[in-house]
């Protein structure tokens, strides 16, 4: 009985490890000032998409970038543009 206690604490302790979300960077973290700036001057998501691609070569989405803008900003601050059409 007490083997049985023992792997049920093994397993419960592997599924507690499986469900901690684990912090994974992103590419779009190393042009985090530049992507700010660029969207302060205006700039939309495809813009800092085609910017990213040309001059860092990294290919990315525009709706990537837009995510990435709204967890950097400040809770209670505009939302950055969509992308224009």
């Amino acid at each position: 009985m007490d083997e049985l206690a023992r792997q049920l604490n093994a397993v419960r302790s592997l599924r507690t490890e499986a469900r901690r979300r684990r912090f994974r960077r992103s590419r779009l973290d190393r042009y985090r000032a530049e992507l700010c700036e660029l969207a302060a001057r205006g700039a939309s998501w495809r813009d800092l998409a085609v910017w990213l691609r040309k001059y860092h070569r990294v290919k990315v989405h525009p709706t990537t970038i837009g995510r990435r803008l709204q967890s950097w900003s400040a809770p209670g601050s505009p939302l950055p543009s969509p992308p224009a059409s």
